[in-house]
């Protein structure tokens, strides 16, 4: 099936704005134009993709939703042929979105597995906080979340449980301090709350607690020897490693790590590279 990408191109701006009018500006044109647009869509589509209540601003169906993140993906892979023809190779890029620990440690396995697969779909790659991760992928800015776990919701695609460990720089060591000096994100509640509830356990090591904003910040001061912290084990690369024997730590336990797909994202591609973070995280 063929999309006139003018027709697209309506689809997405009413989506975004969910009005006809502001639509129609955006894209100089009359809002007849526009609906007009969209009824061709759908009669091609042959579902509905937009409400369109009296009195009110227009509204996506769940049809219409899921519709959205392929239309996005269209119009960049078109965008990207326009400047560069033999560029895309007839595929829109998968837009992954990970933290900044992932990012540098277990997606790029995974990345390596998946260009060499047969499914060798361009992939770009973003980094956030795991909520704000989610927000983008509800909005359609991205295709998949790596994450981890964000609770029980209808975007989630697999899991799996990784061990926790103590990490601080190589060689590191903190004899003589009064007190182990631990660094965690300010948001960074369950690490901190594993973290605690292991020393509470052992009762015999007292700790002292900084909180950082910024995950690069958080990894510079770890780096640099000056706190230990808590990651996924697969996460740990130089010039990190595990110190928890040889520092006397207790055990951490596991976490869940989870990969999400956005609403109609989830074709062979994607499929794949979800099964490759999965398979990367498991070590």
């Amino acid at each position: 099936m063929s999309f006139d990408l003018k027709h697209v191109q309506s689809f997405v701006a009413v989506a975004e704005t969910l009005s006809f009018s502001v639509a129609a500006a955006q894209l100089n044109t009359v809002q007849s134009a526009v609906s007009a647009h969209i009824k061709t869509l759908e009669v091609q589509l042959n579902r509905t993709l937009l409400d369109r209540g009296r009195g009110r601003g227009a509204a996506l169906t769940a049809e219409g939703t899921a519709f959205l993140v392929q239309a996005r993906r269209l119009l960049a892979l078109a965008e990207e042929m326009a400047r560069d023809p033999g560029a895309a190779q007839g595929a829109a890029p998968l837009r992954l979105g990970t933290t900044v620990t992932f990012a540098q440690s277990v997606v790029p396995r995974a990345l390596k597995a998946f260009a060499a697969g047969k499914h060798a779909t361009p992939v770009t790659v973003r980094t956030a906080r795991s909520h704000h991760l989610m927000d983008l992928l509800e909005n359609g800015e991205i295709d998949l979340a790596f994450v981890f776990d964000q609770g029980a919701h209808p975007l989630r695609h697999a899991t799996v449980q990784i061990g926790l460990c103590w990490v601080a720089a190589e060689g590191v060591s903190f004899q003589g301090q009064s007190s182990l000096p631990l660094a965690f994100l300010e948001d960074a509640r369950d690490l901190r709350r594993h973290a605690f509830a292991a020393l509470d356990r052992q009762n015999s090591i007292t700790a002292s607690l900084g909180t950082h904003p910024d995950p690069i910040g958080l990894r510079a001061i770890v780096a640099a020897g000056l706190a230990v912290t808590v990651m996924p084990a697969p996460a740990i690369v130089a010039p990190f490693e595990d110190v928890g024997a040889r520092l006397g730590l207790p055990e951490l336990g596991t976490m869940t790590v989870s990969v999400y797909v956005a609403r109609g994202g989830l074709d062979q591609p994607a499929a794949e590279l979800g099964r490759g973070l999965v398979l990367a995280a498991r070590g």
